[in-house]
């Protein structure tokens, strides 16, 4: 244990020293030097301190400097003094002393004194010890939680996502906040996404192709490769140098791994919907494009024959109205009546040129569902 004896009496200090250097690492002082600058040098566990000394300051003078400094709080001050009344004791007390000898020391008692204190200090540093373990797994509890729910944020966060742009986004942010950064391929429907398209690397790229056919979690120095059948992941920049913590981040993204999977189902399954879907559409509109190009044709003809009736019967009742012998009230009435019949077919053609505009429109608006 190391010990720092502080007395003006050059005697006193050798025989302090004597009596305790065999089991302890002890320092003296007269009191003159400053008592930090002693306190730095020697990092002492235990100061004996005298009471009254010869240079102008007090012991307690001395010991009021070291609790001010708020750096020695875990060092024990035995005053040692030939002051022995019970308000010495408690003026002691009141400047920081843990405990107090008299003068003329008895070092049977002294030696008893530092035992206790040496248990003192040895269940501090269990205490200490202990601390610091339940201080540190308090923090790797809350820094598993919060890992934990940055999987849980990043799975519901994505239950609506079906583009690749938008799920590469939501992967290059989590990465971002576990301190890291990404690159991706993502595999659908026979095809390859790698992501950023922007700025990935042409090494980069090669590495992921590599993914499709290698183990599920590769290194590379700093680096890690997460592969599965719909999706790898190139993970950049991992910093982590505890071991611990290391595993830890490579479990949580082969979880993320796990959950892009699934995302990847899901997309190819609306991709997949999405194919069969405009394939129905695209055969709608070859059938329909080819009905109405049928019934425009049977229009047309139509509005030929009756064009053709019309013209035909309007020359024959011309040229029949000499021999019927009608009067002249007679004729007038039937040609009114035939020019009454034109306009009832101008209409009626009309009508056909209305039937066109309206399949044009449904035309459109078929495409306007692509």
């Amino acid at each position: 244990m190391k010990i720092l004896s502080v007395d003006d009496n050059p005697q006193n200090r050798n025989i302090m020293e004597i009596a305790l250097s065999k089991q302890h690492d002890i320092a003296s002082s007269d009191g003159t030097e400053p008592i930090l600058a002693l306190m730095e040098q020697h990092q002492p566990q235990v100061v004996l301190m005298d009471i009254l000394l010869s240079n102008g300051l007090t012991g307690y003078d001395l010991v009021e400097q070291i609790k001010q400094s708020g750096e020695y709080d875990d060092c024990e001050i035995i005053f040692i003094s030939a002051l022995t009344s019970s308000e010495d004791k408690l003026t002691a007390y009141g400047y920081g002393g843990d405990d107090y000898v008299a003068k003329p020391v008895d070092f049977k008692e002294l030696n008893e004194k530092l035992k206790r204190v040496e248990l003192r200090i040895t269940e501090r540093n269990n205490l200490k010890e202990m601390y610091d373990v339940a201080s540190t797994t308090a923090f790797t509890s809350m820094q598993q939680a919060s890992e934990l729910g940055e999987l849980v944020s990043f799975f519901t966060d994505n239950l609506d996502v079906t583009d690749l742009d938008t799920l590469f986004a939501n992967v290059q942010q989590y990465f971002t906040n576990a301190g890291a950064s990404c690159c991706v391929e993502f595999r659908v429907a026979d095809q390859y996404h790698q992501f950023p398209k922007q700025t990935i690397s042409e090494l980069e790229k090669e590495i992921l192709e590599l993914g499709r056919r290698a183990k599920r979690i590769v290194p590379f120095s700093s680096n890690l490769l997460f592969n599965a059948p719909a999706c790898s992941i190139l993970v950049k920049g991992i910093n982590a140098k505890d071991e611990g913590l290391l595993g830890r981040l490579r479990d949580n993204f082969a979880i993320l791994l796990t959950i892009i999977e699934s995302r990847m189902e899901f997309i190819e399954q609306q991709l997949e919907k999405a194919t069969i879907r405009q394939q129905a559409l695209n055969t709608l509109k070859s059938q329909l494009a080819d009905d109405f190009s049928t019934i425009k044709k049977l229009c047309s003809e139509q509005d030929k024959q009756v064009k053709i009736l019309v013209n035909d019967l309007s020359q024959a009742i011309q040229s029949k109205m000499i021999t019927l012998g009608l009067d002249e009230e007679q004729e007038s009435e039937l040609v009114g009546l035939v020019d009454e019949t034109k306009e009832i077919v101008e209409e009626t053609l009309v009508l056909s040129f209305t039937l066109e505009e309206k399949l044009q429109a449904i035309t459109k608006r078929l495409k306007a569902v692509e």
